[in-house]
């Protein structure tokens, strides 16, 4: 080995800052929408805050921190090039999104997730919140008039089994088969971007369908019409 460790690393760093430099001098509309996804989360945390009613409520308001931190982790790892660890930061988001609502309901599934190490299934977490039963539950509860849909199942499944593949090393996902690994290509961004504005989407979108929260959201955050459907 010619390098000293702290040389390769700085080898890498030297790398990745180059791919960021590139990433610069882009313009992304879709980057805005992203970021004001972010800002709305942030309101939807603030307002549920607001409407808590039992102490597994803070558990679940917190998860909106994790998800504004592991997306804001994920755009500067895609921006650097450093594309595989972003698309798995983001499946980290998808699930977290859809636990948002799921657990809101589950207290003792809280505390088993949070004080016994139990295990979150999204494909249980997505079947859960779009029974017709649940859904019969919560507009009853929040005077929702008429059939609404919490997320679409079929879609959210898909993506989270896209982002599945890059987690469990599939090998179509490889970056070192690619002619330019670890380089940034635009195209890989407008790649990321488009899949994270829809993953923040739904997450968004389901939050305001399960707790009747639109006119809040719009009153606290403005710029969220954006973003809201």
């Amino acid at each position: 080995m010619n390098k000293s460790p702290t040389e390769i690393i700085n080898m890498l760093s030297d790398k990745f800052n180059s791919n960021f430099r590139e990433w610069q001098g882009i313009e992304d509309k879709k980057l805005d929408k992203v970021v004001i996804s972010i800002f709305t989360l942030n309101a939807i945390a603030e307002i549920l805050n607001g409407k808590k009613n039992s102490v597994h409520h803070d558990v679940c308001i917190k998860i909106f921190n994790e998800i504004i931190a592991d997306t804001s982790s994920s755009l500067y790892l895609s921006a650097c090039a450093i594309d595989k660890p972003a698309n798995i930061v983001l499946r980290r988001v998808l699930e977290l999104g859809v636990a948002s609502i799921y657990l809101w309901d589950m207290p003792h599934v809280v505390y088993s997730w949070k004080n016994h190490d139990q295990d979150l299934s999204f494909s249980e977490m997505l079947k859960h919140i779009t029974n017709q039963g649940y859904i019969d539950y919560f507009t009853e509860n929040e005077g929702i008039a008429g059939g609404v849909s919490i997320i679409d199942a079929k879609k959210a499944q898909r993506i989270y089994g896209q982002l599945s593949d890059v987690v469990h090393g599939k090998i179509t996902s490889f970056e070192t088969d690619l002619p330019n690994k670890f380089t940034f290509e635009s195209e890989d961004w407008e790649r990321f971007i488009k899949l994270a504005e829809i993953v923040l989407s739904m997450i968004i979108n389901s939050n305001i369908v399960r707790h009747k929260i639109k006119s809040e959201i719009l009153s606290l955050f403005p710029k969220s019409s954006e973003v809201i459907l």
